[in-house]
């Protein structure tokens, strides 16, 4: 109960306004150009301690998959993760992992272990989730996908499987951007 109290509440903070639909922790929800809120400055840095910053990659899609090492879930759609990155790359999306609460080394042995190929920010702190929008900053795993302007376009707030992102990542690739 104290659960659902949470997610119906961060879903009221951080979700659509004005009697707008609302995200369900349990699909994709994605959210019309034209009421999509802008993604936070993302800085900070990678596992293998370069620098990183989101703005950087403005135009592409961008794929924000937040997971710890010891999180069940987070290992069991790494896998799914990655083919989707595989599959969506000649579309120019991109895929960012952010780990949170973690050790350095276990994230490390978890990308390996998992074969994956593109960047994570590390965030030991947990610091990144609370700044996004959208999402449920103390339950991982969260995906967010962003559209070339930068906008928060789609979220899940849950694990994620190929089919259900990939599809996701190609509707908002496909989509016009809202600008203004």
């Amino acid at each position: 109960m104290v659960a659902a109290w949470y997610l119906q509440q961060t879903a009221a903070t951080n979700g659509p306004h004005d009697g707008e639909a609302r995200p369900s922790a349990t699909a994709i929800f994605q959210f019309p150009p034209a009421s999509r809120q802008a993604a936070p400055a993302l800085t900070g840095h990678l596992l293998d301690n370069s620098a990183f910053r989101l703005a950087e990659w403005r135009g592409s899609v961008v794929v924000v998959n937040f997971w710890a090492s010891s999180c069940a879930p987070c290992g069991d759609e790494a896998p799914d993760l990655q083919a989707v990155a595989d599959a969506t790359a000649s579309l120019g999306v991109r895929m960012l992992g952010v780990n949170v609460l973690d050790d350095r080394g276990k994230a490390r042995k978890f990308v390996d272990f998992y074969h994956l190929t593109y960047p994570s920010l590390f965030d030991p702190a947990g610091e990144i989730p609370l700044i996004f929008p959208a999402i449920s900053p103390r339950t991982i795993p969260n995906t967010v996908i962003l559209d070339q302007a930068g906008n928060v376009a789609a979220v899940a707030r849950r694990k994620v499987t190929r089919t259900e992102l990939e599809a996701a990542v190609r509707a908002v690739a496909a989509a016009p951007v809202a600008t203004g």
